[in-house]
């Protein structure tokens, strides 16, 4: 696999000494939406770093209600916590829009990760970038509306893919966010009466992008200025 042509941030910021060692690991996958990767209590032995899929990280109540943690794309990875000590987590990796990932045998990553600064920067200031999106996420869900964060959801979507064609039903949308699919419908109404988004079974297609960016919440700028900066700091 070509260095160039991949897409996963991590793996492009790696030393290049350390990418030869893992290349010959990398194991290419597709995922299908709604699959899940973790599952809480289970021990897992691989890494997935996503390249066009997108992945949810969700935490399910005893009752099955369900909410979302973070967004995960071409960004990151998916399973930091493994690299942290742990052995399982307590929530679940859902695939959230289907694509392509890459997969890599945990044992690879780890004996770089105990090996060298220079790999352990890389993980570490996208672990900082993940608690920035999902103590921002904790606070938007408890002050902001339900439209703000409808807009502040499809604008991460859009930052980890390319083009306006987000594929995504009203309610895997409510899912992600831990609300009523009918509010979600109702949000959705809205911003298709004003000509930001449309919607067509299952497909959302965002029309005006500066529309959603003003009718999301400071949340959204917030996470996407963190994520710009550990980009930057990597390059």
């Amino acid at each position: 696999m070509n260095k160039k042509a991949d897409l996963n941030k991590i793996i492009s910021f790696l030393p290049e000494l350390v990418y030869e060692e893992w290349a010959p690991h990398f194991e290419r996958i597709d995922l299908e939406t709604g699959q899940v990767l973790y599952e809480p209590g289970r021990a897992l032995r691989h890494l997935y770093f996503p390249l066009t899929a997108i992945v949810s990280w969700v935490h399910v109540l005893e009752n099955g209600s369900s909410s979302d943690v973070a967004m995960i794309g071409r960004e990151g990875m998916i399973g930091i916590y493994l690299l942290m000590g742990a052995s399982q987590t307590y929530n679940s990796a859902v695939v959230l829009k289907a694509g392509s990932a890459i997969r890599i045998n945990l044992s690879v990553v780890l004996n770089s990760f105990n090996q060298g600064n220079a790999v352990q920067k890389v993980f570490l200031r996208f672990t900082q970038n993940l608690m920035t999106q999902m103590s921002q996420g904790a606070v938007c869900h408890r002050h902001h509306t339900l439209e703000q964060q409808l807009c502040r959801m499809l604008l991460m979507v859009l930052d980890r893919q390319d083009g306006n064609d987000i594929t995504m039903t009203h309610e895997l949308m409510a899912k992600f966010l831990g609300v009523r699919r009918e509010g979600v419908t109702q949000a959705a109404r809205r911003l298709m009466e004003e000509n930001t988004i449309s919607y067509t079974r299952g497909h959302v297609v965002v029309h005006d992008r500066k529309s959603l960016e003003k009718r999301s919440c400071e949340c959204y700028d917030i996470i996407k200025n963190d994520q710009d900066n550990y980009i930057k700091l990597n390059h």
